[in-house]
């Protein structure tokens, strides 16, 4: 039997049978890669640790007819933090499920593996788990080349002065003479959220905590992403509901 192994984290898990369960894990060497997990009930599982969602592990698998199977697994970080706050574990779980959302299994990606691990990484202390899952989203969205049009009018190409409007159904934020010519509607994007916007794509991780987003700034860059991805993408987001549940009952993303 076949066997490969790969730095991976644990996206999500199923019940398979008694003491298995399938995992999916997002690998940097063969990207989505789905296995069973056999004997998850003994007390020395050396395989339980790994199966946990959004957990950094050194993963060892066997070809399978079906599904592969995880034989070995060597926690490298199990992101205990990400686990002490709420907020930080539902946006980690809103990072986790896009990208298995929005990628093919056993095709490689390391770059978007970097991304994930990263993001991850900067929510485990962050005060701001929110502002994070923004840059993550497009990020790669960009990367993955379906990411929404921010930095020009992406009807005409020109550079927008002032406010203008996200179109989901053009895929990019429109200027004011396209949006009348096209007859557009869509979402308010402010000077300033546009600037945060390019911020959010280009400033590296390690200095993202010296932004500041207002109110104002959050609605917008929600608004736009989750149109965008139901639009482009066709789906909606299991962990985005889990966050408006939170909101609702009176959390905050602080």
């Amino acid at each position: 039997m076949a066997t490969f192994k790969a730095k991976g984290i644990c996206l999500l898990t199923r019940k398979y049978r008694a003491t298995e369960c399938v995992a999916t894990f997002f690998t940097r060497e063969y990207g989505k890669v789905e296995a069973v997990a056999k004997g998850l009930g003994k007390p020395a599982s050396s395989l339980a640790p790994a199966v946990e969602p959004l957990t950094l592990s050194r993963l060892f698998f066997a070809r399978g007819r079906n599904l592969d199977h995880l034989t070995q697994a060597e926690v490298i970080n199990p992101f205990y933090d990400l686990r002490t706050n709420m907020w930080r574990l539902a946006y980690a779980g809103y990072a986790a499920e896009l990208i298995a959302s929005t990628t093919e299994p056993q095709q490689a990606h390391p770059e978007l593996f970097d991304l994930l691990e990263a993001t991850i990484s900067a929510m485990e202390n962050s005060d701001d788990p929110q502002k994070l899952a923004m840059a993550y989203a497009l990020r790669l969205l960009g990367a993955q080349g379906v990411g929404p049009v921010t930095q020009e009018c992406v009807e005409c190409g020109q550079q927008i002065d002032g406010h203008a409007v996200y179109s989901p159904r053009s895929g990019g934020l429109l200027c004011a003479a396209c949006r009348l010519q096209h007859n557009q509607g869509g979402l308010e994007i402010s000077a300033a959220t546009r600037g945060m916007l390019r911020s959010l794509l280009t400033m590296p991780f390690e200095r993202l905590g010296r932004l500041r987003l207002d109110a104002a700034m959050r609605r917008q860059i929600t608004g736009l992403l989750r149109q965008h991805i139901e639009y482009h993408l066709g789906i909606r987001l299991k962990s985005e509901q889990f966050l408006d549940k939170l909101r609702g009952a009176g959390g905050t993303d602080d």
